[in-house]
């Protein structure tokens, strides 16, 4: 006489459906992580800046310094402005962040060359409020620019930092 199987302890299946999960929630957790060399650099920070102008010896190109409220680079009080930063060598840039004192900018562009000559427009806008300006870009270049066209108040353009990421 043929006997059926015995069916396994409670104790295994509880383990192999502890460890069913465990896996599913492994691989789930592995597609929708992104690779670590992913992460993106923050370019400029150390990197040699220079402007336009300035509003005197305390407010030079000093956007890329990391120094994020404790230094500033304020401009001359007239509309039209740049503070630029040379990253050393070609980047592929993903990200620009403009972190604005209250003298802010209302329109502005965001220019990239690669000899620091010939300069080409990635990002243009009129309605700037100040604050902080995050600006996805999609761009290859040593040199970035920030060329500022219209202020948002009476007075010069202050920036607290000028962060161009890859």
């Amino acid at each position: 006489m043929s006997r059926s199987p015995t069916p396994p302890p409670r104790r295994v299946r509880r383990t192999a459906a502890a460890l069913t999960f465990g896996a599913l929630l492994a691989s789930c957790l592995t597609l929708t992580t992104a690779p670590a060399d992913a992460a993106e650099s923050l370019l400029s920070q150390g990197r040699r800046a220079t402007a336009s102008s300035q509003e005197g010896d305390a407010f030079s190109a000093a956007a890329v310094d990391g120094n994020l409220t404790g230094t500033r680079w304020a401009s001359q009080w007239r509309d039209a402005e740049w503070l630029q930063v040379d990253l050393g060598e070609r980047r592929d840039l993903s990200r620009v962040v403009l972190t604005w004192e209250s003298a802010y900018a209302r329109a502005y562009e965001v220019w990239v060359s690669d000899d620091g000559t010939t300069w080409r427009t990635i990002h243009s806008t009129t309605t700037g409020d100040g604050d902080v300006d995050t600006i996805n870009v999609s761009a290859t270049a040593r040199h970035v620019r920030l060329h500022l066209t219209a202020r948002g108040t009476g007075y010069g353009y202050s920036l607290y930092e000028f962060g161009v990421y890859a």
